[in-house]
């Protein structure tokens, strides 16, 4: 279990507040290195799926960008750097998994082949049963 780090000292010395005199807001040293290759790749992803650059697509690759740098340096740390979790999900994906033997789905009848046309004139099958409980079945012998 990981504890937070309740020094603040470390907490300053991780974060960039700025040139001296000027605020221009508080954001960590990885996300200096982080962002601009995270907004550089979308950018070679608009040019090679031929999407362009337009103002909205560019904008939404900023925010996309500014989002997904955030979530890379809150979920990195000295512990756990950006290497090991891509190499994580690597593994979790391309994992061996033990095949399970009955469990899988079958289409539902709405999508099954169907035997008949709707409203063509058809027969009950002969060796089915009309009522399904025990006692309509007793009360059909009965009457017969």
């Amino acid at each position: 279990m990981r504890l937070p780090d309740d020094d603040e000292i470390y907490d300053v010395d991780a974060t960039y507040l700025g040139p001296p005199g000027r605020y221009i807001g508080r954001f960590r040293y990885r996300a200096i290195l982080v962002g601009p290759f995270v907004f550089f790749l979308g950018l070679a992803f608009l040019t090679r799926t031929g999407i362009g650059y337009s103002l909205l697509s560019v904008g939404l690759l900023l925010i996309g960008s500014t989002w997904l740098t955030g979530w890379i340096v809150d979920n990195t740390s000295q512990e756990r750097p950006l290497a090991v979790m891509v190499q994580t999900l690597g593994h979790e994906l391309t994992a061996r998994r033990h095949p399970l033997k009955g469990h899988r789905t079958r289409p539902t009848r709405a999508f099954r082949a169907r035997s008949t046309h709707i409203g063509a004139p058809h027969d009950l099958p002969s060796g089915r049963r009309r009522w399904r409980s025990y006692t309509n079945r007793s009360s059909s012998k009965a009457g017969a």
